[in-house]
């Protein structure tokens, strides 16, 4: 995925936006709202966005594989309100 990035000189503002309408999407899309997963799916984005930003810029190159970090929603179920 860096790949398709290079060159492309992808601005800051951009980035955002894209990120503004990713999460626009999750929403229209119906993806869980709790804030485990919503914590973990911004964790991702903001990651894989700013990699996006920082290999897009002129003159950059690929010298060692990126790792793809892991991220996980279950260790632990879904955020309950207490009952009352």
């Amino acid at each position: 995925m860096v790949g398709r990035h290079l060159g492309r000189a992808i601005t800051e503002e951009q980035r955002r936006r894209w990120v503004n309408l990713l999460f626009d999407a999750a929403d229209e899309a119906g993806l869980p709202a709790d804030p485990e997963f919503r914590s973990a799916f911004a964790a991702y984005v903001e990651w894989g966005s700013r990699l996006a930003v920082m290999f897009s810029q002129p003159g950059r190159e690929v010298t060692v594989p990126e790792t793809m970090p892991k991220w996980d929603w279950g260790n632990r179920p879904p955020w309950q309100p207490p009952s009352h």
